[in-house]
């Protein structure tokens, strides 16, 4: 499977460069042969999304905030909106059936994409200058 990173994906801010290549490292080891996993295997790889997603947005928010950016809280309420979404999701879907599996994983690279370049490069600017290198 080819890796999804884009460097059109790089906001050059290193910390959330590298943590947005994590995500895709993660989601390419959900999608990856997924209809030969137990319901219980691909639960706990879409957890794992979750949960690194959960951290992610954290510390982006934590950032966002730091800087100044004006439009944080409407991000922030994105953010919170797609994790919420995973979750009903995850409650509803029926992981062995590979069309309501498929549902969500094409949901969650869609949103992430399109959350990378339509509303992270709104905050490039801003967080550029205080963020840490590394992950």
């Amino acid at each position: 499977m080819a890796s999804i990173w884009s460097d059109n994906f790089s906001l050059n801010i290193p910390v959330i460069d590298n943590q947005h290549r994590k995500f895709f490292e993660i989601f390419e080891k959900v999608s990856k042969g997924y209809e030969n996993k137990t319901s219980e295997e691909l639960d706990a790889l879409i957890g794992e999304l979750e949960e690194y997603l959960e951290f992610h947005f954290e510390e982006e928010e934590k950032l966002m905030r730091e800087s100044g950016y004006k439009w944080y809280e409407a991000h922030k309420k994105q953010h919170t909106f797609f994790i919420s979404r995973i979750e009903e999701m995850r409650n509803e879907f029926d992981y062995l059936n590979p069309m309501l599996f498929n549902k969500i994983r094409v949901f969650i690279k869609k949103w992430f994409v399109s959350h990378i370049l339509h509303k992270d490069f709104d905050y490039k600017e801003d967080v550029a200058g205080i963020a840490p290198d590394g992950n």
